[in-house]
C-alpha cells in the first residue's frame, strides 16, 4: 500500500520509502470539463486528479497519478441510503469506504470512514455551514486528524483545502489518505446532484402550475 501513497503524493519515486505526507492540499473541481473532474495539488504543483466516470450507473471516479497511472478509483452503491462509496487501489483490492450518517439533525453532512477490514477508523463530520469537515476518532470529537474545508460562497466550483493535523494517522496505514480525497470529491458531487434534482423538481412544478393555469381558463 505504501507505493500507491507515495504514487499519490509524489513527492518521492513510486518504489522509495515513504518520509511524510504534505500537511496541506487541495482539491479542486474543474470550470470546464467534458465530465466531473477534479486537481489535487500542493501551492507547489498539481501531482493527481480524478474524473468521474462517463459510462457507469452509479457515480464512480478515477483518481490517477500526473502520468496518468491509476492510484484508486471508487464507486457509490446503487441501491443506498444516503451516499455509500466503494474505494479500491490498482488491484481492485478494497482500501476502504465511506458511509454517509442519514439519521442526523444538526450537521450539514456526517460520514463514518472504514478500512479495508470493515473497521471504523473515523468519523467526517461538517459544521453548521456546510463549509468543514472535522475528520476526527470515532470515539474522541477532540482528537481531529485532518480537516476539509471550502469557502462559504462557491463562485461555480468547488475549492477544498486539506490540512493534515496527525501526520502519524495517515503514514502508519491507519488511514489511506486516498480517502480524504474521495471524501472531498463525492460530498461535491453530491451537493451537485441535489442541486441540479432540486432544478429539475421546481421545473416539473412550474409546468404542472401552467397546465393546471390554462386547463382552468379554457375549461
Amino acid at each position: 500500500m505504501k507505493t500507491f501513497i507515495l504514487l499519490l503524493f509524489a513527492y518521492i519515486s513510486a518504489f522509495s520509502d515513504l518520509t511524510r505526507l504534505p500537511s496541506e492540499f487541495y482539491v479542486v473541481e474543474r470550470f470546464l470539463s467534458f465530465s466531473s473532474s477534479f486537481d489535487v495539488s500542493t501551492d507547489l504543483e498539481p501531482f493527481a486528479s480524478a474524473r468521474k466516470q462517463c459510462f457507469s450507473l452509479t457515480s464512480s471516479f478515477d483518481l490517477v497519478d500526473m502520468h496518468e497511472r491509476p492510484l484508486a478509483s471508487a464507486s457509490a452503491h446503487f441501491i443506498a441510503l444516503g451516499t455509500v462509496v466503494d474505494i479500491f487501489d490498482p488491484e481492485g483490492e478494497k482500501i476502504g469506504w465511506i458511509e454517509e450518517e442519514i439519521f442526523r439533525i444538526f450537521p450539514w453532512a456526517e460520514y463514518r470512514v472504514f478500512n479495508n477490514e470493515n473497521q471504523i477508523v473515523a468519523i467526517a463530520k461538517m459544521n453548521f455551514w456546510g463549509t468543514e469537515f472535522e475528520l476526527y476518532h470515532p470515539d474522541d470529537e477532540t482528537e481531529i486528524y485532518a480537516t476539509i474545508s471550502r469557502p462559504f460562497i462557491k463562485f461555480i466550483r468547488d475549492y477544498w483545502t486539506v490540512q493534515i493535523n496527525n501526520m502519524e494517522i495517515f503514514e502508519d496505514g491507519t488511514i489511506d489518505p486516498r480517502l480524504l480525497v474521495i471524501l472531498a470529491i463525492y460530498q461535491t458531487d453530491k451537493d451537485n446532484r441535489d442541486y441540479y434534482r432540486k432544478l429539475f423538481l421546481n421545473e416539473v412544478q412550474n409546468e404542472l402550475d401552467y397546465y393546471d393555469e390554462y386547463r382552468i381558463d379554457n375549461f
